[in-house]
């Protein structure tokens, strides 16, 4: 049989055949300027690495002109019912490159504006938690949603993975404006985003009012407190500094009345004589606002017997 010599020099064929397949390739492996590729842990991950205080919320609600969440629309009565929410989660951006970042790198991604917004605690913990676009999607202002993922994983130039650069697109795809929107028909809500008839009724059994939430008063009372992260109350609750345990101030033995201040002796008037009312050394939340001294800056001399979770300088804020 004769086989028939391409009109063309074998050589310039195998340079054409190799160059598409480059192309291809490449192409294959970027998405918006991200490169794709699976998710890789390569160092541990720790929350104590990308911690961020309790005083940057107000610059959020600065930035989203109120206290609301755009993945619901759902306004909030007071800062205390929301919780701060990173756009991609903590966890995520680790598994994304910042593995290998440095802590400065890691501290400025926890406390960046462009990736976090507010949330109720229902959806931060139970609904998104550190999911990612493929595992979770906002009800509203997706393609607000979708854009700011794309933007702060280029800004930490974060990799993608594929079924997540899929989502993003066809959501991206479809926009004709990806401007945050904040809806007319929001209304004030003083829970979450979900109404207390929706609790189930193994969680129900604590939230004495009826609203939907547990508070630490609520917990305390049904002899729960304090409450870990495993622990089915706590998505229902707010964990303002993001340790992971609610109501760790006070704990099952807090007192039920308040307690007047301890009187210093003449010779000794020292802050854990002034306010540690249980003499254990250490002053809590629950007693420095029973001195009327909360919050506690740094500079306050029972700010050293006290516990700075967050590391912001303030204390029971």
């Amino acid at each position: 049989m004769n086989i028939s010599a391409p009109p063309w020099p074998l050589g310039i064929s195998i340079v054409a055949i190799t160059c598409c397949l480059t192309s291809t390739t490449t192409s294959a492996q970027t998405w918006r300027g991200l490169r794709v590729a699976p998710e890789a842990r390569c160092s541990p991950y720790s929350p104590d690495d990308y911690r961020y205080p309790q005083s940057v919320e107000p610059r959020i609600i600065d930035s989203l002109g109120g206290i609301w969440s755009p993945y619901t629309g759902v306004s909030f009565a007071s800062r205390r019912d929301t919780d701060i929410e990173h756009i991609v989660a903590r966890s995520e951006a680790h598994d994304s490159g910042l593995c290998a970042a440095s802590a400065q790198t890691r501290r400025q991604f926890a406390t960046d504006l462009l990736n976090l917004t507010l949330a109720s605690p229902t959806v931060n913990r139970a609904q998104k938690s550190s999911h990612d676009a493929v595992g979770w999607l906002p009800d509203q202002n997706r393609c607000w949603f979708a854009d700011r993922v794309v933007q702060v994983r280029q800004k930490y130039q974060l990799t993608v993975d594929r079924q997540e650069a899929d989502v993003l697109d066809g959501i991206l795809t479809s926009c004709s404006s990806t401007t945050l929107v904040r809806s007319s028909s929001t209304t004030p809500a003083r829970a979450t985003d979900s109404t207390a008839s929706n609790l189930p009724a193994d969680i129900a059994q604590w939230d004495d009012n009826g609203n939907g939430r547990i508070t630490c008063a609520e917990a305390r009372a049904h002899g729960i407190a304090p409450v870990l992260r495993t622990h089915p109350a706590y998505p229902y609750m707010r964990d303002g500094d993001g340790d992971g345990i609610v109501c760790e101030s006070g704990g099952r033995s807090a007192p039920r009345t308040n307690r007047p201040a301890r009187r210093p002796s003449s010779s000794s008037t020292g802050p854990l004589q002034l306010y540690d009312d249980n003499g254990n050394g250490r002053i809590t939340c629950a007693e420095a606002r029973r001195h009327g001294i909360a919050p506690v800056v740094r500079s306050h001399p029972a700010y050293r017997f006290m516990n700075d979770r967050d590391n912001d300088g303030v204390v029971c804020e």
